[in-house]
């Protein structure tokens, strides 16, 4: 129903709210005529004052601007008057993530739904007719459903949330509670100021909302609103007009507003700014544009047909999450249902997933990691600050020689914990090999020291075979080298005896060469 509650419930923040800040600034710069409509609530969503708001957004670059609460006025008046001519109840059309909800979840109730306009779009009728139907108007408020309503609304160009008003600001590089105030364009309005808190529209209309005035309710928060239209069938006779906002707590606690005011505070910023407006006389009734401004609005059944899944196939889903009885159903809402039962309906939709629910995939994950831990080789001991041991699985009992009970043990009966304390020194993960002579263990340890849990993990790998194995490849190796070294060693001894017998030979051959060369020369002399 885009209501905009998942953006800042999710913790993972998996949404995101489509943003108009780049549309505002194009506005803004290419030097057209731009005019802010303020939801009143503004004066909730801010520190500073709220005429410093108005200078910020004048600096921004905005020509005027107006608060919607003028829309507002002529809304509450429009809900008056159907309200007297009506013999039935009627629910306000104010709201936009409740428009969503009952088009689409309660369409039986659209009749009751009543054919006004919002604010909203009022006030941009109001102001396209005051400035010229080519300026741009931009709605600016707490709401995030107002980025869909936008969407079928001609009169507004663009909706910002004030948690983007407030981005823009700091992009711009200025502090608004430096600026000097300034006041609203405008006639204003004079009661529609509390409009954003439950109750506003009857205030503005000038009924009583009080504990007497039964035929008249408020209801603020989607629960509580679902709740009530779940009952409506039967009930609606007893009331006249229903009010009902998403946002628990009115428009002055909706998701588009970001600062680190509470509710109550929120409300006396609001009704100190509305008494402030109602007795200085600044506002005037004098709005001539009323009778010429269109408030008529045409509802769409958006409901969606899906069939409903059989309670064989609810049954199957629930149990692949662990869930065989009722008792099973821990209904902790951790999914973002109501129930274990509707997450199971969801799934058997198409909109959810089994997986989804955490307590299940907690608990498969801790059994999963719990049979790893026992299953595995290698040691792990778990130790706090003090070297205490914790926890020790399977293979560090054994390995250790520890019994089953292992909790109190001191570390420093096992071995010396001096690479627990270098872990605890340098906050970093301890690696090497270490002997334990006592266990007859060679281990690749790893130590690790969690600081938020104030414990040890230490992970000892056995390589005790490896280490065996390695140290008897290397006895291998050496006298490996070592009988190479005697076979080169007397093979060069060889070589040396063969070189000196060749040597001595080829000696004595030269010397008899010579001998007999000089006999055959000397004959030859003699014969000539």
């Amino acid at each position: 129903i885009a209501d905009g509650r998942c953006t800042i419930t999710c913790p993972q923040s998996a949404k995101k709210v489509e943003s108009a800040v780049e549309t505002v600034w194009s506005f803004l710069k290419a030097g057209i005529k731009v005019v802010a409509s303020v939801a009143p609530s503004f004066v909730a969503a801010f520190d500073q004052a709220p005429g410093q708001t108005v200078a910020a957004l004048k600096k921004l670059g905005f020509s005027f601007v107006s608060e919607t609460a003028e829309g507002a006025e002529l809304v509450a008046a429009a809900h008056l008057k159907l309200l007297n001519q009506s013999k039935k109840p009627l629910i306000t059309s104010c709201c936009p993530a409740i428009v969503n909800l009952i088009e689409i979840y309660y369409p039986e109730f659209l009749s009751y739904l009543a054919p006004v306009c919002s604010p909203m779009s009022a006030h941009g009728k109001i102001l396209k007719k005051r400035y010229g139907a080519d300026c741009k108007v931009v709605f600016i408020g707490p709401c995030i459903a107002k980025k869909g309503e936008r969407l079928s609304d001609h009169e507004i160009d663009a909706v910002l949330t004030f948690k983007e008003l407030a981005g823009m600001i700091r992009e711009a590089g200025f502090e608004p509670s430096n600026l000097d105030a300034l006041p609203l364009d405008g006639p204003g309005a004079i009661r529609a100021q509390v409009f954003p808190s439950p109750g506003g529209l009857a205030r503005t209309a000038s009924l009583s909302t009080d504990m007497l005035a039964k035929e008249i309710v408020s209801i603020d928060g989607l629960e509580e609103s679902i709740a009530f239209l779940d009952s409506f069938a039967t009930t609606k006779d007893k009331f006249s007009l229903i009010e009902l906002l998403a946002c628990r707590g009115g428009c002055i606690s909706g998701p588009g507003i970001e600062n680190s005011m509470g509710l109550y505070e929120r409300r006396e910023r609001l009704l100190s700014y509305a008494l402030q407006k109602q007795t200085s006389g600044s506002a005037e009734r004098a709005i001539p544009l009323t009778s010429r401004i269109d408030l008529d609005r045409h509802y769409t059944v958006r409901r969606i047909n899906e069939p409903e899944p059989t309670e064989a196939e609810i049954k199957e889903i629930l149990s692949r999450t662990g869930k065989y009885q009722p008792e099973d159903e821990l209904n902790c809402g951790a999914c973002g249902y109501n129930s274990c039962r509707e997450k199971a309906i969801a799934v058997a939709k198409g909109l959810a997933e089994v997986d989804m629910c955490i307590p299940f995939m907690r608990a498969k994950a801790e059994s999963r990691a719990g049979l790893i831990c026992q299953m595995t080789p290698n040691a792990i001991l778990v130790v706090d600050k003090e070297f205490t041991i914790l926890e020790a699985n399977p293979a560090a009992r054994q390995k250790f020689a520890l019994g089953r009970e292992v909790e109190h043990i001191k570390l420093e009966s096992l071995f010396d914990p001096v690479y627990f304390r270098e872990a605890l020194r340098t906050k970093e993960i301890v690696c090497g090999e270490v002997s334990y002579p006592a266990y007859n263990l060679v281990a690749w340890q790893s130590i690790v020291y969690l600081e938020q849990e104030e414990v040890f993990i230490g992970v000892f790998s056995d390589i005790t075979k490896e280490k065996q194995q390695r140290e008897r490849l290397d006895r291998v190796t050496s006298e490996t080298l070592e009988k190479a070294q005697e076979v080169i060693n007397k093979q060069m001894r060889v070589a040396q005896e063969i070189a000196g017998l060749l040597g001595e030979t080829t000696a004595e051959t030269k010397v008899q060469l010579t001998k007999l060369m000089s006999l055959i020369q000397n004959e030859s002399g003699k014969g000539r």
